[in-house]
């Protein structure tokens, strides 16, 4: 199954993903913080959540006042499960647990009607509230529905008698005038409160065992909760950052105009604009060729993300998406060495490599494969990225690799080179630096197309390096040498 730990999270901008859902009840935060990715025999349940997930997107503008509504009833809840489980254990629930308890089922009772409206129009499939009215009679015998908890007087006669008996002596007590008169008021009042306590114990018991039958309903009921927080937050997302409905492939992976929210975001502040990333590929080897800040590495972080977010039942953020279900999905990144291991930066990647190869053998996977070999010496680590090429071919796995190595790319079963400079006239860039006075590598960026395309046939990696010495005016005798090795 897949399983993603915190970096990779942060690396790939997964973490941006689900710190930017504000889920508003216990229930929803806690899917939130331990996001479950569907496994390919749960591929059924996955349907129905990105099926929920659509309708809600489509019916946020029209739902957007309801969804506000809904949220806050759901960040009234509190988390009641503990009391839930203690209750299933035949515990005695305190009055804090009762409060709490009751308060979760008036919550309840607000979301079933708000909820009701949102179906006639997102129909959210495997979604059902019970009725807390049954529970509620229990805590609540004189229906006044409000949000505190009392036991009222009437509960039993002893407690009746009780009451009647502390208040005469509270009247007493206010009414003495000797402190021995008081003394002997106050031994006689605690007298009176510890058989309160016994008597109000026995019908908080009592209440206990009549809410019994309502367990299996109240934790359903906080179940539907959490799902409903959340399904709301991926629809908004979804909403926001233009998520579209991926198609469940067999083999194949296929992202169109593929985006990174993370990365909108931060060049979006910047007043510039992500460029839209689109591949395909199959069951093999398919390596991603480029210059060093040409965007590979973005390109790879991006497929990663959005094909997390599909596992995890969210919308792909891009304008059409074909994703199988993998087995696991590894991402062997050039930042995410082991200090701790005392290997070289290289002998950690081939430990983390052989790690993952175990696992990619036990099910259709997708294996994530960033710059392999760049911590040895170019010749060296062109013969090894080569020759892992060659046997991802035939490995039982999606495997992409981005690499700047020449002679990769003819090993692989597909080719995919990043856009860069390739279309940019070095000159003109030349002409804009010396007019603009800006930071070279800045302007250089701006021109930047991180937008990938297929390669067909034999192709070298791109010279970016050298287009960019030229822009930047790299000393002549140096450009000049340069020019005459290429």
């Amino acid at each position: 199954m897949i399983s993603i730990g915190f970096d990779d999270k942060v690396k790939i901008g997964l973490q941006y993903v689900t710190d930017s859902l504000h889920a508003c009840s216990p229930f929803g935060i806690e899917r939130v913080r331990k996001l479950r990715f569907y496994a390919p025999d749960e591929r059924d349940e996955l349907e129905i959540e990105l099926g929920n997930t659509e309708r809600a997107k489509n019916a946020a503008d029209a739902l957007g006042p309801l969804y506000e509504k809904i949220m806050l009833v759901l960040c009234q809840m509190k988390d009641v499960r503990g009391s839930i489980k203690r209750l299933s254990e035949g515990a005695c629930l305190d009055h804090v647990e009762l409060f709490e308890l009751k308060g979760f089922l008036l919550r309840v009772s607000e979301l079933i009607p708000l909820f009701t409206r949102m179906n006639e129009t997102a129909h959210a499939e495997g979604i059902a509230f019970f009725d807390p009215e049954g529970a509620l009679d229990v805590l609540d015998p004189e229906h006044t529905r409000s949000r505190g908890f009392y036991i009222p007087d009437g509960a039993s006669e002893p407690l009746r008698t009780i009451r009647r008996e502390k208040k005469l002596l509270e009247q007493r007590l206010y009414e003495a005038r000797t402190d021995a008169e008081k003394d002997a008021i106050r031994a006689e009042r605690l007298r009176v409160c510890a058989d309160e306590d016994a008597e109000e114990r026995k019908i908080r018991k009592a209440m206990c065992d009549a809410l019994l039958p309502c367990i299996s309903a109240m934790r359903s009921d906080a179940d539907a909760a959490g799902r409903l927080d959340v399904l709301i937050q991926k629809a908004l997302f979804a909403k926001k950052y233009g998520g579209v409905r991926p198609e469940i492939a067999e083999t194949a992976l296929e992202l169109v105009d593929m985006v990174n929210p993370e990365l909108v975001d931060l060049l979006g502040e910047k007043g510039r604009a992500f460029v839209p990333v689109s591949i395909a590929a199959d069951r093999g080897a398919t390596v991603i060729t480029g210059a060093n800040m040409g965007g590979k590495s973005v390109a790879m972080k991006t497929v990663a993300l959005n094909v997390l977010l599909m596992h995890a039942g969210f919308l792909v953020c891009a304008k059409a998406a074909r994703i199988p279900m993998f087995h696991s999905l590894h991402m062997l990144f050039d930042d995410a060495q082991s200090m701790q291991s005392g290997l070289s930066g290289f002998g950690s990647e081939i430990v983390r490599f052989n790690a993952a190869l175990k696992e990619v053998e036990q099910g259709y996977s997708l294996f994530l494969i960033d710059e392999l070999a760049r911590g040895t010496n170019p010749d060296e680590g062109a013969v090894i990225v080569q020759a892992v090429t060659r046997y991802l071919n035939g490995a039982n796995a999606i495997s992409i690799l981005a690499t700047h190595y020449d002679g990769v790319a003819e090993n692989a079963r597909t080719h995919y080179q990043i856009i860069g400079l390739k279309d940019v006239d070095p000159d003109a860039i030349r002409v804009e630096l010396q007019a603009a006075g800006e930071d070279g590598v800045a302007v250089i960026a701006r021109h930047m197309n991180y937008g990938l395309y297929r390669v067909e046939g034999k192709a070298d990696c791109p010279k970016d390096a050298l287009n960019i010495c030229r822009m930047l005016s790299l000393k002549p005798e140096i450009l000049e040498r340069i020019e005459r090795a290429y």
